[in-house]
């Protein structure tokens, strides 16, 4: 028996403008639509929370931003089974990609689904990725920017606020532990897109990248093979400085560097 699609869109988002209006009429558009859909609210500005309340329903966060935060306290508001975890720069391009998923994630017994675009060096335009337990890396598990999940699932087990980066697959990770014989559902197709237009400077993409990286390392990485994973970072860093390539060799450096910093602290207390 095909077990319906009963899921609500959980978008987060600081403004309401074209391209957000693209990710909805997007979402309204699928084979499969939510039945529900619901804002996370993080701009702080009344305009901009009174045009989403047309748009569907609006939670408010306040603070400083949090992704497992936001994403909590959007999840918190869902009244369906499924959830579907949204940023609001990702654009489903095609109208049957939920469908795509969720009829492969019962292929195979599936609760976990996530969608992503393949690397710029593929041809492949859909693959079908089945994680489990074994096959887990650390950064397979999930995606937040275009994710469904199990409702009662995520409220019992809530992202973890503390992880302050790749907090998605940590909770994949904690997902896995917890049920052994699950499995997850990656659907890695062209048929969805990014299209984040606040492209950060370049500084600040780095410390995004080392804080990404340092996240694997601390949370989602397997702890046997962080050894060899800290070596090869220190021979990268050393290769980039003999070639000059100074922002490189320190990205590499300050991975490692934080690394034992924080496992060091830890230690001591």
């Amino acid at each position: 028996m095909v077990e319906l699609c009963d899921y609500t869109a959980v978008i987060r988002t600081n403004r309401a403008d074209e391209l957000l209006d693209r990710v909805v009429a997007s979402l309204r558009r699928q084979s499969i639509p939510p039945s529900d859909i619901i804002f996370v609210d993080s701009s702080g500005d009344e305009q901009t929370h009174a045009t989403l309340q047309t748009m569907g329903r609006v939670v408010r966060y306040a603070g400083e931003f949090n992704y497992a935060k936001a994403i909590n306290l959007g999840i918190g508001a869902v009244r369906t089974p499924f959830a579907l975890m949204i940023s609001s720069h990702t654009v489903p391009m095609a109208d049957d990609l939920i469908e795509r998923g969720w009829h492969e994630a019962q292929r195979v017994s599936a609760r976990i689904i996530y969608w992503s675009p393949p690397p710029p060096d593929t041809s492949v335009a859909q693959r079908f990725d089945i994680i489990d337990a074994k096959s887990y890396t650390g950064r397979n598990g999930l995606s937040n920017s275009f994710g469904m999940i199990e409702t009662g699932e995520a409220l019992r087990y809530p992202f973890r606020e503390d992880v302050f980066a790749s907090e998605d697959q940590e909770w994949a990770k904690r997902y896995l532990g917890r049920h052994p014989a699950a499995k997850i559902v990656g659907v890695i197709t062209t048929d969805i897109a990014y299209e984040n237009r606040g492209a950060a400077a370049k500084g600040v993409l780095l410390e995004k990248y080392i804080q990404q990286e340092l996240a694997h390392l601390l949370f989602t990485a397997r702890r046997s093979k962080i050894p060899a994973m800290l070596l090869s970072r220190m021979a990268r860093s050393a290769l980039a400085l003999s070639r000059g390539r100074m922002e490189r060799a320190r990205g590499h450096a300050a991975i490692v560097s934080r690394y034992l910093r924080h496992r060091a602290g830890l230690t001591k207390s």
